[in-house]
């Protein structure tokens, strides 16, 4: 979010061009492959095209959400209309496309022969994400799929729509009043990044992974528990400025990365979106001391 004349404008982020921007880092990384460059380029291309067009076609998104409420999507009052649901499907296919082109070993074709039979699993894939119970993992057991699998295709397919929802739903909303949990308030999925902003009395924000909404969040409490005991919570970091760090909880094991942006940098110039590529090296680290993501 960036804030304009007192009201924040949530502009439609093309991160191919800031993915461009950090070629280097992400190909200097041991972890990330030209192969994947390449797939995450196509990737940001398809969703940007997706959605500019669903920019275009959604003028109410009453229909879908409720600013009253947090979040402000549920999960079970899910509409789509004919033209966003053809979207969707262009997306599930394209992406699949993509990610076989690239690796192989990966086989939609359950998946994709199971949405062309039965159009209504397209709002039962994302409303049992949302709901996060086990129905996803039964559907991804269904569709001959890791839930892994399943998670990465369903947040990439239906991220340009969320975008597309929140830009038009929140255009006038400057912030969320009391709203201090660590799901998005605005489509209640999980946070993939958090940022501290110098600039902005240190304050930390969270990155929404499927609408790409952020919200701030407090400092010293963990994403996922709530847990506030500074005995049980802490961060680790590579680099002495501490730009990168994740903080971790042991009450539940769990961490999020985290970086801090200085007084001395644009906050505009950090995409966390690609900054969470950026930064598999901490996940790694992370994962091998034990914690898992939320």
């Amino acid at each position: 979010m960036q804030e304009n004349s007192g009201k924040f404008i949530m502009p439609m982020i093309h991160h191919t061009e800031h993915l461009e921007q950090r070629k280097e880092s992400l190909l200097n990384n041991s972890m990330f492959s030209e192969d994947l460059f390449a797939l995450y380029q196509s990737l940001y291309s398809l969703q940007f095209q997706s959605l500019q067009h669903l920019a275009s076609i959604i003028t109410d998104s009453k229909l879908i959400v409720d600013t009253t409420q947090y979040p402000m999507i549920q999960p079970h009052t899910l509409q789509f209309t004919d033209e966003i649901i053809a979207d969707i499907k262009k997306m599930f296919k394209n992406i699949a496309a993509l990610i076989t082109q690239y690796q192989t070993a990966y086989s939609f074709d359950t998946l994709l022969a199971n949405l062309d039979d039965n159009p209504e699993l397209y709002k039962d894939i994302i409303t049992a994400l949302l709901s996060k119970d086990s129905t996803f993992e039964a559907i991804a057991h269904n569709n001959k799929l890791d839930t892994d699998e399943l998670i990465f295709v369903t947040v990439n397919a239906y991220k340009p729509l969320f975008i597309a929802l929140k830009d038009a739903a929140l255009q006038d909303i400057t912030q969320f009043p009391d709203y201090s949990e660590g799901l998005c308030p605005f489509c209640g999925f999980l946070p993939d990044m958090a940022k501290i902003v110098e600039p902005k009395n240190n304050k930390r924000f969270l990155h929404c992974a499927l609408c790409e909404c952020e919200w701030e969040y407090k400092r010293v409490k963990c994403v996922a528990c709530g847990n506030e005991n500074t005995d049980t919570l802490g961060y680790y970091s590579y680099e002495p400025d501490e730009k990168y760090r994740f903080d971790y909880c042991n009450k539940c094991n769990t961490y999020i990365k985290t970086i801090r942006i200085t007084k001395q940098h644009d906050e505009s110039q950090f995409d966390l979106t690609v900054e969470n590529l950026i930064t598999n090296f901490l996940d790694a680290s992370a994962l091998q001391m034990g914690y898992t993501r939320q």
